[in-house]
Parts: structure tokens; C-alpha cells; sequence
């Protein structure tokens, strides 16, 4: 039998082995429709040699023409008129982080497990809607002629390298999904690494779908000169951003998947996943009006806002923003913006949460005398006596005197004792052992100046009973201070963090915006005593203002920005994907979900991957895929590995809705080799199609495919795999093995290998297994102190360790991490 063709693989071939592979992550946005004028206002855009051109058309007439294959009858369901083909956020690829920062997806790809772990990227590049928006690359690593650019730069800089690459590996003929991909490809990454050049360190992509029906159609094109070597990759809030619920704010490290938070409805919903990746890039700081409610946020993370310049009346003068008409501003739609696009002026959105819950046990007498303990209330144990005390302290004046007494009249008239004497230094205090009033004041105020709050119970009650509470705090707490001009402010102090986020939304849910100040905390000397003074958080709102900057339109507040700052970051970063709108509030400002977002209609994810790997070099391509659950995720990866090279592919996939991926490598020279792993998440509502495909052309060639799956929730994976050993590749090695875990009853998982072995001195092995988790594992686990959710992610990470250890370490613990918050709770 004539061996297959090195440069192009038939319809037929492709449809017989069911190979069309998904890579991971665009976003696009432009015409809607496929047609001639489409392509060619790509082309134009683009500036593209006529060559180019010319393949775009013929795909398209190749696609148009083409019927779905039978074996993926999905593919014939998409309404391919119902896509935008083309965007592009910027005119230009930025030079810097500064010029247009990437978005880190939730995902990474790495290779070089040791070296890695202990080295810093090398380069990264973005493609963000269709286009990319960002490329670097180390100075030292660019002195050895290493490129590493999008593929639009690519065809004006080295088209030389292109026309001789571009469509070898993967020709629009291959497939269906090749054609149309071929006629509407948009940026991508292109690498190129010299002859005998070895970089050390990954290189590093990362790719974002942002807008609904969106299909992003990237191109990747890597080239290893003869031994040369590189490893390619794939790929949100620091850990302190504190995160509304309504009635608490919680560090986003602590929010867990199914708390409810405060979307930007105002209304509680459910955290469906949540995500942490490596970050090192640059961090913003977006502070507004009220800058003790400034965040942290990496610059592509969507912010709601409103621009100043779409709606004001006269541009900057001397200085001055411009002014922004009133009636614009509140008659103005706020739109999910990249916090990297705000401005100081923009205006930043604050939701008041508007869920009420009324507790009748709380009258309004109980109100006031909560308002007083938040303000000047504490709870000791009095050794003497053995039994708790409330003791409130007052000043000196006869103000303080009369807020005493009437403190004191309030417990008395709800049937319990108190008493009212003056310390040593002329104060006034109230002390009350009422065992009733000391569980209501711990249970809804807490104890301590810097750790009181307020309890959910208050926090949900009507505003008019809020406002009760209030007053009377601020009687104890508040001062008034005149300012220039008249208008008289309200000022209340607390070392409580907590508790002033807390007082803020109670002042937003009657009508009031307050701005929150941050007096930083001192050490001072008294003799020989040092003592620390904690920081103070001051919140301050001027009643019956009658022009402020701020404008309240129904249930939201519309903030000004005061000031961006920008800071370099290398750490962890959270983000959260939340039920309903992908919504919450960071410090009461709503922001999205950075990762594609989830719409009722589909987005389309169609990438090609061409890799070359010359004589004796070695290529390695890492993917983690956690796309949003309404994309489509196909795509085509494939390699040619001469003459002694090496191709590894490493990827994972988790996220999509659909995804039909199988990395190949094409065997054509004398002792190349071929590593495979393909590993696979499918959750409720998800099949994952995955595997690997080697085609040994070559004597003396060697190839391994691995895959693992995992279904959960009535998810389905299904393995797709090849080998081919073909007549005159002699002493062929190679070994498939591909393994199934179903972790409950609904879950289903399927095999379709296909194997041609074409000469009788090949030495091949296969091995397939199907599995489910033992209740005898789950219960040796937990016979150890183990929780169920703990001792089912041990399971399942323990399966998928061969994926595991191939990623450097900080990916390789990021993973195990989203693998437990898939397995939580989950039934074994």
C-alpha cells in the first residue's frame, strides 16, 4: 500500500478516523455571516500578500461546498451565518503590558517541568477577539533569533517562512472544519526558533472569548529548526479583594463554590466554579470617589462603568475632567469595560443589594440600643462575679451624660436591669449583666473595636429599621464638621474594616452614598510604654448635599474614578463564574467574569495548530482548556516531526460545552518520536471528545499515546485515537492506552480506537480500561479523618497524575485545585 502523503490527509482519511481537534480560547466580534466580503475584509484589514488571499477563497469555496461529516453530526447543526467572524480591540499589536496587558485565561500550558519551575516565562503573547493585542519576548532570547509574534505580523515580517509553512501541516482540504478555519483565521501565535537554538523557558499564549456568538479562529504556526528546542503554552483579583454577600464582605480566597454573593442585579446568587491561576504581569489599582473602597484587579478583568465621555457636555479644560451632564449620566446604560480601558472620571457602578429579610424581634427599642452598643458597647468577662457584662462608655460632656440616660431608659423599658455610674475620670458608663441583651448584642454586633459587625439578620432587614439602627450609632460614634462653604458632614470612626463596608451599604440602602477614609495606624512613645495604634476607617457623607459627584440612579450609585495606579504582580489571582449575569462586587463595585463568559447562545472556538520540528529538534505544545460551558470548542493540532525530533503534546480539557480535539503527530524521519497525553473533564451538560492520533511514516519510530478521562454529573467523554504504522516503516514502536473514571451512575464514557499496522515487525501494545470510584476507597479515606469531597479529589487526582506531573509545579497545583472544586460534593 503507498504510504499516505506527508503534506495533505484526505477528506476520507479524516472522516474514517474522526480527527478535527479543538485548541483553546478566542473571542470575536464584527460582520455577522461567512461570505467573499467577509474574507475580504479580513484580507484587507490584515494588508495580506495576494498568496494568501487566494488560500482564504479557495477554503471558503472548500467549505461551502463540503457536507458535515457523518461521525460528528453536530457539526452540521451550527448556523455558521449566525457568527461574527472578525474583531480587533486594537489597531496594532502593543509592544508592552502597559500599551494593552493580556488576559490570563483560566488556563495555562507548561512544559520543561523542572527548569520551569524555578525560571520565568519568556515570552507571552494574547489574542483577545480574533486579533492579538500583545507580544514580548526576553531581549536575550530575540539576540538568538528566536520569533515569537502573532501570525498577522508574521506574513509582513518573515512571509518567506510563512508561504513556505502556512497550510503544509493542515491544508484546508484536511477537514471541514480546516476549511473554514483556513478562510477566516484571525492572529494567532507564530514561533520560530533557529537551527541549534534551545529555549529554555516556555513560551506562553493566552486567548479570550468575550462576546456572545463569537467565533474566534486562531492560527498557530511553530517551526523548530534542526535541533533546535521550545516549549509553547496556553493559557482576576488578588487574594485579599474582599467580595459582598449582602451581609458580610469575604476575601475572594475564602469564597467557595455555592456561596451566594451580590450580583449586579442586587440579588444573591450562587457561585458556580471558582478559578486561581499564576499571575505575573501588571496589577491595577482602581480608586474611586470613596477610596477606602479602592480594589485590585488585573487590567483585562471586566469592570461596569460608565465612560465620562459619552456623556459629557464640554471637553477637558486647564486640567479640569470634563463636566458630565446629570441628565446623560443617569440616563446612561453602564457597560462591562477591561478595567486596562478606565480612565480617571469614568464612572464606576455601586450596587445596593436589595434583598429584605424582617425579623419582628428586632423592634425599634432593640434597634436603638444596638445602634449605641456598635457605637460605644463592649462584652468582658467579670472574674469576680463569673458572668459576663455589657459595659457602654461615654464621654464627660452633658451630651454624653443625656445619651446615658437615655441608653439606660431604653433597657430598662425592654424588662431588663442596668445601671449608670461615672468612673474615675468623670465618664459615664452603663453596665448591664442582662443575659438576654448580651446574646442579642454578640449575635448581631459582635465584640472588640476592630472586629465588631453587623449580623446578616441586620443586615437584611427594611431600610427604615436600618435607619434606626443607625441614627442611634451614629448619636454614639458620629461627629459633625462644618466645612467650607457651610454644609455640615457626618463623620463616624470605627477599627473595623468590616464594619465600615457594612455601614456604607446600610447608608446606600436609604438613599446615601458615603465615602470611606483610611487613617493609617502609628506607633507612638508615652515614656516607657509603646503603643500601636490601629488603622481607623472613617465613613462620611454630607446630608441634603445638594450637588454631589456622585448620582444615585434607582438601585445603583454612579462613582467617579479618582485615581489608577498601576504595580508590578507575581502571585495568585481568583476569579469567580457566578449563576445568573457572571456577575459580583468587589467592595460593593460590580465587576464579571474575566474567563468567556456564559450566554444562552453558543460562542465557537475553531483553532488550527501546524507544528514543524526539524531534524533532531524537539517541540513541546501544553494546553489547559476551562472554557465557559456555551462554547464549542474544535480544533485541529497537528505535527511533522523529522528526522530524529521529538513532538510532545500535553493537553487537558475541561471546560466547553462540546469539544472534538485530537493532537496528531505525522512521523516522516528515522527515529522521531511522539508523546501524547490527552486528558478530559466532563461535567453536567458536557462531552468531552478527545485523543490522540500517530502516524508512523519512518522506520525506527516511536510513539506513546495516553489518555484519561473523568465524567461526572451525567457528562460524557469519549476516547478518538489512531495509530498508523505504514508499509515500509520498519521496527515501528509504540503503545495506546487509554482509561475511563465515571464517578456516578448518569456519567458515560466511550472508546473508538483504530489501528493499521501495516508491517509485521512493529511492536505495539494497547490497554483500555473503564472504572468507576469504589465506595471501599472513599471509605478507607474517610475512615482516616478525610472529608467525602477530600477523598474523592484524592481519587481523581490520583488517576490524572501522569497529566499532573508534566506541568511545573505551580500548574501542576492549580490543577489538582480545579479538579477539587469540580469533585466537591460530588456523590461517589
Amino acid at each position: 500500500m503507498t504510504p499516505p502523503k506527508v503534506d495533505i490527509v484526505t477528506e476520507d482519511y479524516k472522516e474514517k478516523y474522526g480527527f478535527s481537534d479543538p485548541v483553546d480560547e478566542y473571542a470575536v466580534q464584527g460582520a455577522k455571516g461567512l461570505s467573499e466580503r467577509v474574507v475580504q475584509e479580513i484580507v484587507r484589514l490584515h494588508d495580506e500578500p495576494a498568496w494568501m488571499e487566494q488560500i482564504r477563497m479557495k477554503a471558503l469555496r472548500n467549505f461551502l461546498d463540503r457536507k458535515p461529516p457523518a461521525w460528528a453530526p453536530e457539526l452540521g447543526d451550527i448556523d455558521y451565518q449566525s457568527f461574527y467572524y472578525y474583531a480587533s480591540p486594537t489597531k496594532r499589536a502593543a509592544d508592552s503590558w502597559d500599551q494593552l496587558p493580556a488576559y490570563i485565561k483560566n488556563t495555562y500550558d507548561k512544559l520543561g517541568i523542572s527548569e520551569a519551575e524555578k525560571k520565568f516565562l519568556s515570552g507571552v503573547g494574547a489574542i483577545y477577539e480574533s486579533e492579538a493585542v500583545y507580544h514580548s519576548i526576553q531581549g536575550e532570547l530575540s539576540k538568538q533569533g528566536v520569533v515569537f509574534t502573532d501570525t498577522v505580523t508574521a506574513l509582513k515580517e518573515y512571509p518567506e517562512v510563512m508561504k513556505k509553512y502556512f497550510g503544509t501541516v493542515v491544508p484546508y482540504q484536511d477537514n471541514y472544519i480546516a476549511a473554514l478555519q483556513t478562510a477566516v483565521w484571525s492572529a494567532g501565535s507564530f514561533v520560530y526558533v533557529p537551527e541549534g537554538v534551545k529555549v529554555s523557558m516556555p513560551l506562553q499564549a493566552y486567548f479570550r472569548i468575550n462576546e456572545r456568538n463569537m467565533g474566534q479562529f486562531e492560527r498557530t504556526l511553530i517551526v523548530g529548526e534542526p535541533y533546535s528546542e521550545v516549549t509553547y503554552m496556553e493559557g482576576c483579583l488578588p487574594a485579599e479583594e474582599l467580595v459582598s454577600k449582602g451581609h458580610a464582605f469575604r476575601p475572594i480566597l475564602v469564597v467557595e463554590q455555592k456561596e451566594q454573593v451580590i450580583a449586579d442585579t442586587g440579588r444573591a446568587e450562587a457561585v458556580t466554579r471558582k478559578f486561581v491561576h499564576p499571575y505575573k504581569g501588571k496589577l491595577l489599582t482602581i480608586v474611586p470617589l470613596s477610596p477606602g473602597n479602592a480594589f485590585r484587579l488585573t487590567p483585562e478583568h471586566p469592570v461596569l462603568a460608565v465612560p465620562r465621555e459619552k456623556v459629557a457636555i464640554r471637553g477637558t479644560r486647564n486640567g479640569w475632567l470634563a463636566e458630565a451632564s446629570s441628565k446623560r449620566l443617569t440616563e446612561a446604560t453602564p457597560e462591562y469595560m477591561e478595567a486596562g480601558r478606565l480612565k480617571v472620571g469614568d464612572f464606576l457602578v455601586y450596587v445596593v443589594p436589595s434583598e429584605v429579610t424582617d425579623d419582628q424581634a428586632l423592634d425599634e427599642t432593640l434597634l436603638k440600643i444596638l445602634g449605641l452598643y456598635l457605637a460605644e458597647g463592649s462584652v468582658s468577662y467579670n472574674r469576680a462575679l463569673k458572668r459576663e457584662v455589657a459595659q457602654f462608655s461615654f464621654g464627660k460632656s452633658k451630651s454624653e451624660e443625656r445619651l446615658a440616660k437615655e441608653l439606660l431608659r431604653l433597657v430598662h423599658s425592654v424588662g431588663e436591669r442596668g445601671s449608670l455610674h461615672r468612673s474615675r475620670g468623670s465618664y459615664y458608663c452603663v453596665t448591664s449583666y442582662s443575659k438576654r441583651l448580651i446574646e442579642l448584642f454578640l449575635k448581631n454586633c459582635g465584640t472588640g473595636a476592630s472586629t465588631k459587625m453587623l449580623s446578616e439578620t441586620v443586615m437584611r432587614l427594611p431600610p427604615r429599621k436600618q435607619q434606626v439602627l443607625l441614627n442611634y450609632y451614629l448619636k454614639g460614634d458620629g461627629d459633625r464638621c462644618v466645612k467650607p462653604g457651610g454644609s455640615v458632614a457626618i463623620r463616624a470612626s470605627t477599627a473595623s474594616r468590616d464594619l465600615s463596608f457594612q455601614l456604607q451599604e446600610l447608608l446606600s440602602r436609604i438613599g446615601v452614598f458615603a465615602s470611606i477614609i483610611i487613617r493609617k495606624g502609628s506607633r507612638d512613645i508615652t515614656g516607657d510604654h509603646e503603643i500601636q495604634r490601629k488603622d481607623q476607617y472613617v465613613v462620611q457623607y454630607t446630608p441634603g448635599k445638594r450637588w454631589s459627584a456622585t448620582r444615585r440612579v434607582g438601585d445603583r450609585f454612579l462613582v467617579p474614578i479618582r485615581k489608577i495606579t498601576g504595580e508590578p504582580y507575581d502571585d495568585l489571582v481568583y476569579n469567580l463564574e457566578v449563576a445568573g449575569t457572571n456577575s459580583y462586587l468587589v467592595k460593593g463595585f460590580a465587576v464579571h467574569n474575566c474567563s468567556a463568559p456564559v450566554y444562552s447562545s453558543q460562542s465557537l472556538h475553531s483553532a488550527i495548530v501546524e507544528i514543524v520540528a526539524r531534524k533532531g529538534s524537539f517541540v513541546k505544545y501544553t494546553t489547559l482548556q476551562n472554557w465557559s460551558r456555551d462554547v464549542l470548542n474544535l480544533v485541529t493540532k497537528r505535527a511533522h516531526a523529522h528526522e530524529d525530533a521529538t513532538v510532545s503534546w500535553v493537553d487537558f480539557n475541561g471546560g466547553s460545552r462540546l469539544t472534538r480535539k485530537y493532537p496528531s503527530i505525522y512521523l516522516l524521519g528515522p527515529r522521531a518520536k511522539a508523546d501524547i497525553i490527552s486528558v478530559a473533564y466532563a461535567g453536567a451538560g458536557q462531552v468531552q471528545d478527545t485523543g490522540g492520533k500517530a502516524v508512523h511514516l519512518a522506520k525506527d519510530t516511536t510513539s506513546k499515546i495516553l489518555s484519561r478521562s473523568v465524567s461526572k454529573d451525567g457528562g460524557h467523554t469519549a476516547y478518538r485515537g489512531l495509530l498508523h504504522i505504514a508499509k515500509g516503516a520498519k521496527n515501528v514502536k509504540s503503545s495506546v492506552r487509554c482509561d475511563a473514571l465515571l464517578v456516578d451512575e448518569r456519567s458515560t464514557t466511550a472508546t473508538y480506537p483504530y489501528m493499521e499496522i501495516q508491517e509485521d515487525d512493529a511492536t505495539v501494545t494497547h490497554e483500555a480500561s473503564v472504572g468507576k470510584v469504589g465506595e471501599e476507597q472513599l471509605f478507607y479515606l474517610m475512615a482516616r479523618g478525610i472529608s467525602e469531597g477530600d477523598a474523592l479529589s484524592m481519587v481523581v487526582n490520583g488517576f490524572l497524575e501522569p497529566f499532573a506531573k508534566e506541568l511545573p509545579m505551580a500548574y501542576a497545583v492549580e490543577f489538582n485545585r480545579l479538579m477539587s472544586l469540580e469533585m466537591t460534593n460530588a456523590v461517589g
